[in-house]
């Protein structure tokens, strides 16, 4: 719909790499607020450091795991070119976040705990960015929520048989739900269980309305994000019994 702006004399920008970067922006306020409060400042360094290895390791994931649901050859050029999987991506950075906090001594759970509004904001805002791009775009609908996207938009350009339709805005759907999720564990302690569960949800809901390519996985009845969404909800619940067991809360 807007891929693209003209911004000033710096030609072209990318509506949503720059959804992208407001959402980062947004997130990093939150979670400094949270930082000064709950890690010591001697080691708040080692956080920062943490969480920009972890968006590294979390683009390297999405686009590899976009290699795999496509069936792509892995090699630089499919890595490079390729477009990236949000699931996949955050698997990586939790992984990631997981090994690193061991070896820097910073409390996982902690780091974990911290990292989730963050997440919700960014990916929130980047959502919005595939809304304007025209990426993640849904099936055809009569309902008066259905968005007519411009004939050379992204969607009309992979399926041309669906110039012209209305289709569902999964792309907002997903946006308002990841809004609903922000204020319900704003206030709630241990919103990592809560996030995986009430995200896997929504996510496995959401696939049933999209329809751009997305490859397939270990079906073709769900879709690689819908078997990842399960994945979620059942790490989710261990997690919630881990910390449970463990007793651990963090009042953010």
């Amino acid at each position: 719909m807007y891929k693209t702006f003209e911004l000033f004399d710096f030609g072209l920008i990318s509506t949503y790499n720059l959804m992208i970067g407001v959402g980062i922006f947004f997130g990093f306020i939150l979670i400094e607020k949270s930082v000064s409060k709950e890690i010591p400042f001697k080691d708040q360094y080692k956080l920062h450091i943490t969480l920009f290895l972890s968006f590294i390791f979390g683009f390297i994931g999405s686009r590899i795991f976009d290699i795999i649901f496509f069936g792509k050859e892995l090699n630089f050029l499919n890595f490079l070119t390729g477009s990236s999987t949000f699931i996949g991506g955050l698997i990586f950075s939790i992984l990631f976040i997981v090994l690193f906090t061991s070896i820097v001594k910073l409390k996982t759970t902690l780091v974990l705990e911290l990292l989730v509004p963050f997440l919700i904001v960014a990916h929130f805002f980047g959502r919005i960015g595939c809304f304007l791009g025209g990426c993640c775009y849904g099936k055809p609908t009569d309902s008066f929520l259905g968005v007519k996207y411009p004939e050379d938009s992204f969607p009309y350009q992979v399926d041309p048989e669906i110039i012209g339709m209305h289709l569902h805005p999964t792309q907002l759907y997903e946006s308002f739900a990841l809004l609903l999720i922000y204020f319900i564990l704003k206030n709630k302690p241990n919103k990592v269980s809560s996030y995986l569960i009430l995200y896997g949800i929504v996510r496995f809901i959401i696939e049933f309305f999209r329809n751009d390519p997305r490859g397939s996985f270990l079906t073709d009845f769900f879709s690689p994000s819908q078997e990842l969404s399960l994945l979620f909800v059942i790490t989710g619940f261990l997690y919630f019994k881990f910390l449970e067991k463990k007793r651990i809360t963090y009042p953010l």
